[in-house]
């Protein structure tokens, strides 16, 4: 009984709820407009999305190259070693012989053989000189320096201009600094007596050949001190009056004989030198002295004969020009006026040196290269008869 009266009043409640509602229903929601999509504006956001993307991966390949480059710049590349010599300065020794300085400021070695030095006096070229004949070095180490002391002595006042030629073989990291002047005080102006050469006479006696390499010509009637060794020994010494005078800059060639005539045979190291009682003389004094050795060899041949002799040269560091490194041959020889052949042959390939052929006397003279100076070398000269009568005579070698 008691739920059934629950259960109406609960049915009662809902109905009259319902009723109510009906009555005053509850206001509808807002409205909301939907907006229709802009295709324009689809299209604009749909390119920026694009060229974002674009944006994107381009960065992305930009950074990988990026990345590239970065780990090919970490691997080491080791630089061209290249040499790069140079003149740094010109000055004169004790001596007044020049001097030239040159360093190597590359990171490379020089070779010296590839390199020639040119030197101008007073706008006149005087000398060219291999830079290995002015060092016993074959390199210039990166970062050295060298001095030279070339051959040449000077004189008074000079401009001097030395001007370095390298092989465009050998690649410098600069072709620059090659070329230098300075203006240098050399030795007093005045004479300079320098020994010149050694003769043999007929009788094979000695004479000796002076000349005046100085700017002031030497007055006649000089007195002149000569002293003669041969093989070490001091074979003459004598006062000599000068008959002449001697022309400056080589002017002329004063020939004089000892007062007792010194006779040369075999092989001979001869060493004669030169002073004066004044100074004034003779302004520079290291050009005073010569030696040489001589050779002598007799023959007797007959008609259609030939003969070799052979010699050796013994190792030279002298740097006085080529004086020092001449080798003189002559062939003297009595017949009738019969002609012969003399010629030369030595160690690798001689250039400029000619066989001759004709009547007494034949003489040669040539140079030798300055690295065979530097040691001992054999040589082999060779005469040979043409006509059909028999001869006799001598050969006379001079060298270093």
């Amino acid at each position: 009984m008691l739920k059934g009266a629950i259960y109406l009043f609960a049915f009662s409640s809902f109905l009259f709820g319902c009723a109510a509602q009906m009555a005053h229903p509850p206001p509808p929601p807002p409205s909301q407009t939907v907006p229709l999509p802009d295709p324009k504006a689809s299209e604009t956001s749909l390119r920026k999305e694009e060229i974002e993307l674009m944006q994107k991966e381009e960065a992305k390949e930009d950074g990988q190259k990026e990345e590239k480059i970065v780990l090919k710049s970490e691997v080491p590349v080791e630089p061209l070693l290249l040499p790069d010599i140079a003149i740094t300065d010109l000055f004169l020794n004790s001596k007044k012989r020049l001097v030239i300085a040159m360093d190597n400021k590359g990171n490379g070695s020089f070779p010296l053989g590839a390199g020639n030095l040119r030197l101008w006096v007073d706008g006149q070229l005087k000398g060219s000189y291999p830079l290995s004949s002015l060092s016993d070095q074959s390199f210039l180490l990166p970062k050295g320096s060298l001095t030279f002391t070339t051959p040449l002595t000077i004189s008074g006042r000079r401009e001097i201009r030395a001007c370095l030629d390298t092989s465009p073989e050998v690649r410098e990291s600069s072709r620059e600094n090659k070329d230098l002047t300075r203006i240098l005080e050399g030795l007093p102006v005045g004479p300079d007596i320098a020994v010149r050469d050694l003769e043999l006479t007929e009788d094979l006696e000695l004479d000796i050949v002076l000349s005046n390499v100085g700017e002031v010509d030497l007055r006649k009637g000089v007195i002149l001190r000569v002293r003669i060794f041969v093989n070490n020994q001091k074979i003459s010494e004598f006062d000599h009056f000068t008959s002449e005078a001697l022309k400056a800059h080589l002017g002329n060639r004063y020939t004089l004989s000892p007062p007792y005539g010194v006779g040369i045979g075999g092989t001979s190291r001869v060493k004669v030198s030169i002073s004066t009682r004044l100074s004034s003389d003779d302004v520079f004094l290291e050009n005073n002295v010569l030696e040489r050795t001589f050779i002598v060899y007799p023959f007797r041949m007959e008609p259609q004969e030939r003969e070799e002799f052979a010699f050796f040269v013994s190792p030279s560091h002298s740097k006085d020009g080529d004086q020092a490194r001449k080798v003189k041959a002559e062939a003297r020889w009595d017949g009738g006026g019969s002609s012969l052949m003399l010629s030369f042959s030595g160690p690798g390939h001689l250039n400029n040196v000619p066989t001759l052929s004709g009547r007494s006397p034949l003489k040669i003279e040539f140079p030798i290269p300055f690295e065979k100076v530097q040691k001992e070398s054999g040589w082999t000269v060779s005469i040979a008869t043409l006509g059909g009568k028999r001869v006799k005579g001598h050969i006379i070698i001079q060298h270093p």
